[in-house]
């Protein structure tokens, strides 16, 4: 039974930021359940021979298969990721906010107003048009699922980091009050909080295997996630079984490490 409720037959599923790591992972899952997939990834020569690279993966598994290339925090983006899915597949049904963002370290003295607005643009603002362009179909359809990819930094904050802490906390608070006011339409809003996952980094940072020893030691699991791990918790809460899961977050954060 609960295979058959994971069989996205006749939806279509958009991921942004899908050309490589959690996003295709994403793609995969949901093609190989059935699923039409929407795949997004920035306007670059490198971006494009992956996303396409994902389509041919994804058509592999006898179904349709769309890249719309552009920056998800870029509203005309967002306005042909809605129109060329709609042309192709009638609505989206269903949406993974995921669209990364370049590493960043910088001290709040060195973050500069350029930082805090690339930063909030990419997470925050960019779910903001994905839910303006898309949540008047599901509505419509009386059927929907939104996932929001976020991280541990909205809660505990990041001297660090305070443009991405800042806004993966908005984020949170953008997926309760979604949830609050669309669950009596049939869609819900979630948030996924993944912790280390073992993916590929434009900082070089996936050839690190001190990283990766480090990040595997404080987890309970002792190893780091895997993006498929990710994926398979949006094939769940995607699931009819999920409708009542709305509004919350979902940790895969390979647990605390036990005291000593």
């Amino acid at each position: 039974m609960m295979e058959h409720e994971l069989d996205f037959h006749g939806k279509t599923m958009l991921v942004t930021g899908s050309g490589r790591n959690i996003g295709r992972a994403i793609v995969l899952e949901f093609a190989a359940r059935g699923a039409n997939v929407v795949i997004n990834a920035r306007d670059t020569d490198a971006d494009r021979v992956e996303a396409e690279a994902v389509r041919t993966e994804a058509e592999k598994y006898g179904v349709g298969a769309l890249v719309v290339l552009g920056d998800a925090g870029d509203r005309e983006t967002v306005q042909r990721l809605k129109t060329e899915s709609e042309q192709r597949f009638g609505r989206v049904d269903m949406y993974v906010s995921n669209a990364m963002h370049r590493m960043y370290r910088e001290s709040f003295f060195d973050t500069t107003d350029e930082d805090w607005h690339y930063y909030l643009n990419q997470q925050l603002t960019a779910s903001w048009y994905l839910a303006k362009a898309f949540v008047p179909g599901m509505q419509t359809g009386g059927w929907g699922r939104i996932i929001h990819m976020n991280g541990p930094n909205a809660w505990t904050g990041s001297w660090a980091a305070i443009p991405i802490a800042s806004s993966k906390a908005g984020l949170h608070t953008l997926t309760k009050s979604l949830a609050s006011g669309l669950g009596q339409y049939g869609i819900t809003v979630n948030d996924i909080n993944p912790g280390f996952v073992d993916v590929v980094r434009d900082s070089g940072l996936d050839d690190n295997t001190a990283l990766r020893t480090r990040a595997a030691g404080s987890m309970a699991i002792k190893r780091v996630i895997t993006p498929e791990e990710v994926a398979w918790t949006c094939a769940y809460l995607c699931s009819a079984r999920s409708g009542a899961v709305t509004g919350t977050i979902i940790n895969i954060d390979g647990g605390p490490q036990a005291a000593h």
